[in-house]
């Protein structure tokens, strides 16, 4: 279970309120509609939705019950947004949203990060973490006191031209993924399948197209939480960089600069507690020079994948670790 919050308007609200379908825009080139294909794949059913309402607040809360999909279908009045989801209200009505000043304060409190308010205009889907879920809960549940039972949805939607949110991905002679939202999307999907978890540990919360408190976005956040006793432990934190191509020193010292973020803002200083990878297509001979030197003297490790495509038909790709 996952946590999510969607953007919209005040007058385009009232669709996913009373049909329980929301679209995402469609953008303007390949390379965008990929990224908007990577963001919308980490969402599975089972997730929870909050919708911020644009210069009013959060509202909630809604559980999804499709996968993403793509789907021309008009609903809306302005425009067609064709990336969809399917969701459901549940637990209880919440009539008063948590407003914007909250959830500033939030922000200033440090108990919401992955939730930028600058990205607005950049983006309609924010993946946030578990812990960020349970706090918007929580106020909306201290907002909305009396208990009203849920409302159902009026005319829910039922999808004809229903499709898959991506056909294939695009791939060129040598091999190589042609965007790098395809990257993304392929390990977002994968997550979400359940696999990968030989490679990168037992994560929890997914995250992808992280924002960064110096204008930089990760590719891939993840936690790591073990469950003991009925009590959940957090552990560790992965983050992840993507290159379709050669990874060079630019991309390294990136990755460094998010492993340094992460250990300052969320392990306390454990730099142990942070688990950095860098995944691509084949890597700079600096690079793996300098990781080799610096897991030698400063026993810090970042881990090289290469992603090599086994089947370009059917979408299979394997990651082999370089030593």
């Amino acid at each position: 279970m996952s946590y999510h919050i969607l953007l919209t308007s005040q007058e385009n609200f009232e669709v996913p309120k009373m049909q329980g379908v929301y679209g995402a825009p469609k953008g303007k080139n390949s390379a965008t509609n990929a990224e908007i294909v990577a963001s919308l794949s980490v969402i599975k059913p089972g997730d929870f939705i909050f919708f911020y309402v644009k210069n009013v607040g959060i509202y909630g809360v809604w559980k999804v019950i499709s996968h993403p999909f793509y789907d021309e279908t008009p609903i809306y009045s302005d425009r067609v947004y064709p990336y969809r989801i399917l969701f459901e209200p549940v637990i209880r009505e919440f009539e008063e949203p948590i407003l914007l000043h909250e959830i500033l304060d939030l922000r200033d409190k440090g108990k919401i990060w992955t939730f930028d308010m600058g990205m607005f205009t950049k983006k309609n889907h924010f993946p946030i973490t578990s812990q960020e879920g349970i706090e918007i809960l929580r106020l909306l549940l201290r907002n909305n006191p009396v208990f009203k039972p849920v409302r159902r949805l009026k005319n829910p939607y039922r999808p004809i031209n229903r499709r898959p949110l991506w056909k294939r991905f695009e791939f060129d002679s040598k091999g190589r993924f042609r965007y790098e939202g395809h990257l993304n999307a392929w390990l977002a999907k994968s997550f979400v399948d359940g696999e990968l978890r030989d490679v990168f540990g037992d994560y929890f919360d997914v995250i992808n197209y992280v924002p960064t408190s110096f204008n930089k976005i990760m590719d891939f956040f993840l936690t790591h939480v073990t469950r003991v006793d009925s009590i959940d432990i957090l552990h560790k934190f992965t983050c992840l960089e993507l290159k379709t191509g050669t990874v060079k020193e630019k991309d390294l010292e990136q990755l460094i600069r998010y492993e340094n973020w992460i250990a300052r803002k969320l392990a306390d200083g454990d730099f142990d507690m942070v688990q950095s990878i860098l995944i691509g297509f084949d890597f700079d001979d600096s690079v793996i020079e300098f990781v080799a030197k610096r897991n030698k003297l400063e026993h810090r490790k970042v881990r090289l994948l290469k992603y090599e495509v086994m089947d370009i038909s059917l979408g299979r790709i394997a990651l082999h670790e370089i030593n």
